[in-house]
């Protein structure tokens, strides 16, 4: 009944769908990772393109991210994150809702989004719009980000050691404090100035 939920056409039913299956996953280890997969398919499948101008992305999309970010990962067994080109800009995770490590993120589009303190720690976001995000005090440690467009983004004591920003964009991106041992950023287009604040010792 819970799955069936998400196809319905009121928002409040699937939302109820949802945190009704975040409920079962909660509970039983065996369900967690076909549920989580659900899930991430069900954010997939409803961000091939991003909201209307002016618009938020839907609450059921942003329940279902959020659920997906504060799961037991201990539980996953085969289960890996894949929202690779999913359209969620401005999409703001939980403080309890912070954990995408590994996750494919390739092509995704997070423009503005609010990621505090999420640890994406060898996540892939090869490719992402991650411009005007707020990951501040995030864990991106050996994450691939490679062409990742981070213009405006808050990387204030992001932990950035040893991930591969090759060719990322990085024009008035604020790096204060941001930890950047090991990093490549061969090919980077960043602004000497913004890393006079950074902890770096990494590949320019």
């Amino acid at each position: 009944a819970a799955v069936g939920n998400l196809g319905e056409d009121k928002m409040d039913v699937r939302l109820g769908g949802i945190y009704a299956l975040q409920r079962i996953m909660q509970d039983s280890r065996r369900d967690h990772p076909t549920i989580a997969n659900v899930l991430a398919t069900y954010i997939r499948t409803h961000t091939t393109k991003p909201p209307s101008k002016g618009q938020s992305v839907p609450a059921d999309v942003q329940a279902a991210f959020n659920v997906l970010a504060s799961r037991d990962t201990a539980r996953d067994g085969t289960f890996h994150l894949d929202l690779h080109g999913a359209k969620l800009p401005g999409v703001t995770l939980t403080s309890r809702a912070t954990d995408l490590r590994n996750a494919d993120l390739t092509g995704a589009g997070l423009g503005n989004a609010d990621l505090t303190g999420v640890n994406l720690s060898n996540a892939d976001l090869s490719d992402a719009d991650l411009s005007g995000a707020d990951l501040s005090d995030a864990d991106l440690t050996s994450a691939s980000m490679g062409s990742t467009d981070l213009a405006g983004a808050n990387l204030t004591m992001t932990n950035l050691a040893y991930a591969n920003l090759s060719g990322a964009l990085m024009f008035y991106t604020n790096l204060k404090d941001a930890f950047l041992d090991g990093a490549n950023l061969s090919g980077a287009l960043v602004e000497k100035s913004q890393l006079d604040e950074a902890f770096l010792d990494g590949d320019i």
